[in-house]
């Protein structure tokens, strides 16, 4: 849930198979065929520091409700899903950071036969800034409520050559789009939308083992320019090499070393040239446990001062099922941003940890909490924040 903002839950979300909600087994299948798979959780929190301020913050108690309903039709090879997610918070200490987001995402694989596999994802949110975050991180009283904005991506990914083949090839294209829709007067310098071209090359050099050279551009516009700042479209040009494997169920991940250059329209504003990673995996040393780490270091546009910030994290979390209806999972990161065209180095520190307990097949109850520690050479931004929780998820 948003109020517990633990950075590596999405992260554990992305790289392992089995998801959040992957301990509830209940899918309802129509007679078409149709997967049907509905839930609802529910989670209680308290925030120490719900705005993210230095010394003693503003502490509340937050309530969030997050319906959710998942369509999918699969014949083993191709599949087509259809989500729907939303999230209702109401915060008890100051009712006008209430908020509601709403996801809607549609993916299909198709594969027309061995040679050929079309990718296709198109998704629509409707989010929330908290205040405290984004373009308010230094003054949550700029705006009286959060900031509203819109995220549309469409991408595309076409590979040719079959699994079995010493080569194989992908061209990626997708296409996004950020928009604010309030307080516009400082948001909509904010606004941009971006196109990524991009091929990835896979070359099978034993078994369960490619080597992969991954080339992408990235073309970033915004709808207004400030006339008093320099402008901010800018190109982005990745090139990584290195390997991905999946030898057992012990050990699998991948390594992609390179470099990335973002070079601006407006020649005032400060370019960069330099090295990039994306690295990740996971270990099983037992079937019921499991850990995931990642790391990578990649350039991001700032949301309120710079030219761009050089952002590098790492994360490790440890997952282990100690019966089939219970399991623990404990998480450690570090992130740092480091800002060009402004004297500012972030450090940010944190850990979580999250209890799990099924009591039914459509009952599970969750205890979690996060500890986040945020250093900064500009110290109005620095801050400290502990969240501890309970979620209970229902299916039908």
């Amino acid at each position: 849930m948003k109020v517990f903002n633990v950075n590596l839950y999405w992260f554990s979300l992305a790289l392992l198979s089995d998801g959040v909600f992957a301990y509830i087994p209940d899918t309802h299948i129509t007679d078409g065929g149709l997967f049907v798979k509905p839930s609802l959780e529910i989670g209680v929190v308290y925030d120490d520091n719900i705005y993210n301020e230095q010394g003693r913050g503003t502490s509340s108690v937050i309530m969030a409700v997050m319906p959710s309903v998942n369509f999918k039709m699969d014949d083993g090879i191709n599949y087509y899903s259809f989500d729907i997610n939303a999230e209702k918070g109401m915060y008890e200490a100051s009712s006008s950071d209430n908020y509601t987001d709403v996801e809607l995402g549609m993916n299909a694989h198709i594969e027309p036969n061995d040679t050929h596999r079309i990718d296709l994802s198109v998704k629509g949110e409707w989010l929330t800034e908290p205040r405290g975050t984004g373009k308010t991180e230094e003054d949550f009283e700029k705006t009286d409520e959060p900031i509203l904005y819109g995220k549309n991506t469409l991408a595309v990914a076409y590979e040719y050559g079959a699994e079995q083949t010493k080569g194989r090839l992908v061209f990626d294209l997708q296409y996004y789009t950020k928009e604010y829709r309030n307080f516009y007067a400082i948001t909509r310098r904010s606004n941009y939308d971006s196109v990524l071209l991009g091929s990835t090359f896979y070359y099978s050099t034993r078994a369960h083992t490619d080597t992969v050279i991954e080339v992408n551009v990235e073309k970033i516009g915004y709808d207004y320019n400030d006339p008093n700042e320099f402008n901010r479209d800018s190109d982005v040009y990745t090139a990584l090499f290195g390997m991905q494997w999946e030898a057992s169920s012990i050990l699998h991940g991948f390594i992609k070393i390179g470099v990335q250059a973002k070079e601006f329209t407006d020649s005032r504003r400060d370019d960069f040239t330099g090295f990039s990673w994306n690295i990740g995996g996971v270990w099983r040393p037992l079937t019921y446990s499991k850990l995931t780490f990642s790391t990578s270091q990649a350039t991001k546009d700032p949301d309120v001062e710079g030219d761009y910030v050089l952002k590098t994290k790492y994360q490790v979390e440890w997952r282990h099922y100690w019966a089939t209806y219970y399991d623990t999972s404990f998480g450690v990161y570090k992130y740092k941003d480091d800002y060009s065209g402004i004297s500012r180095v972030d450090d940010t520190y944190g850990y979580s940890l999250k209890i799990n307990y099924d009591l039914t097949q459509n009952f599970a109850i969750a205890v979690f909490g996060e500890w986040d520690k945020n250093q900064s050479t500009n110290t109005v931004f620095e801050y400290d924040k502990n969240v501890v929780g309970v979620s209970l998820t229902f299916t039908l």
